[in-house]
């Protein structure tokens, strides 16, 4: 490593978990480019305990933290963490909440959203109050808060009264895997028949809002004849799922319409919506949204809620409408079916896809957090 490189760190604790959504896959997309930056000697960190590059990398292959936590126990033994002296000479970018204050010479953080201020009525006390009193001492003792969305950088000011110069919008990317891409199309370019359905986005909790698909089911029970509704992500409803289940049984529609995915691979996704007739995403509040964006790069139209900042992410690819108004999300749902059937018309290929998500790649956004790093 040369010795005139800027020295940074990376806190990279989310991609010790098993399974990568979310911020895991934004510290990847980071991680990834960091690994090929020959300005910054990055450090890669599980709070202050460097972490070996090739363990990295490890993750980064599998696309997975699997095995992580072995190998993080013998480190924490093994290695030294980084000293006060070199972390005070330091910059660092923590991508979600910071697990030390005030130990490098410079801070940062990705804030992602203030979802337990903002929409309390989706948490309960106890968390609201942890995350608020976390996240303000993280807020006044980083150096540059880097907000995924304008309007999360909105609620930060607001909120937090922080001045416009601490903060920066980092937009995020998607990305695709052109083998990936193609194993989703085999259907398509086969020509095999896949039964029409619609793929509602996002875990399965309150704050998505995937309750709403129900009552509009219930509303009209003959849409599920021409789709079966697919439910991608984890499930959070727990036994109110039953409860939901058994409103559509009422109103004559079948189980087997309603499919509920649990956790999928990123390349188990992508597979699902490029396949679907559209997407929903019906959610209260996002920090940002990314599945939007993936949807839109992926030729998709996405019912889309207009609240957060959900109008920032894909507006030309977005339908939208007020999360509280059925009546509104029925039209939306008119005016997607007749926005989808005339893009099915039009063949796509991998390079469309391609194309399309170029402008949209993750390379904008560390480029941002490098520049940071490097104005020191």
């Amino acid at each position: 490593m040369s010795s005139d490189r800027v020295k940074a760190v990376l806190e990279v604790g989310p991609l010790f978990e098993s399974n990568w959504t979310g911020i895991p896959n934004v510290v990847a997309a980071l991680a990834e480019r960091a690994l090929s930056d020959d300005q910054i000697g990055w450090t890669y960190a599980y709070e202050t305990v460097p972490m070996p590059r090739q363990i990295v990398e490890g993750f980064l292959s599998q696309r997975s933290g699997t095995g992580g936590l072995e190998t993080l126990s013998g480190r924490v033994w093994q290695a030294h963490p980084i000293s006060r002296h070199d972390a005070a000479r330091m910059s660092v970018v923590f991508p979600h909440i910071k697990p030390v204050r005030g130990y490098f010479g410079r801070e940062a953080m990705i804030v992602h959203d203030l979802s337990p201020l903002v929409t309390p009525e989706f948490h309960n006390a106890d968390n609201i109050n942890h995350f608020a009193n976390r996240i303000r001492e993280d807020i006044a003792t980083s150096d540059h808060l880097f907000c995924v969305s304008e309007a999360t950088k909105g609620d930060v000011g607001a909120y937090f009264g922080q001045p416009e110069e601490k903060m920066s919008v980092i937009r995020l990317g998607a990305e695709f895997d052109p083998a990936e891409l193609s194993a989703g199309m085999l259907q398509i370019n086969q020509g095999v028949t896949v039964e029409p359905y619609i793929a509602v986005i996002g875990t399965l909790e309150p704050r998505k809002n995937g309750g709403l698909i129900f009552d509009y089911l219930v509303e009209n029970p003959g849409f599920s004849g021409q789709y079966k509704v697919v439910f991608i992500g984890r499930d959070g409803w727990m036994n109110e799922r039953d409860r939901l289940m058994a409103r559509l049984a009422e109103v004559g529609v079948s189980s087997d319409r309603i499919e509920f995915t649990g956790y999928v691979t990123n390349a188990e996704r992508t597979a699902l919506m490029l396949n679907s007739a559209f997407c929903v995403y019906p959610s209260f509040f996002e920090g940002f949204g990314l599945p939007v964006l993936e949807a839109g790069a992926l030729g998709k139209v996405t019912v889309c809620s207009n609240s957060s900042s959900m109008p920032e992410v894909a507006p030309e690819t977005c339908v939208f409408f007020d999360p509280g108004d059925i009546f509104q999300f029925a039209q939306a749902m008119r005016t997607a079916e007749l926005r989808a059937a005339q893009s099915r018309s039009r063949a796509q290929s991998i390079s469309d896809i391609l194309e399309r998500a170029r402008p949209h790649g993750w390379d904008q956004c560390y480029r941002q957090v490098a520049a940071w790093v490097k104005e020191d």
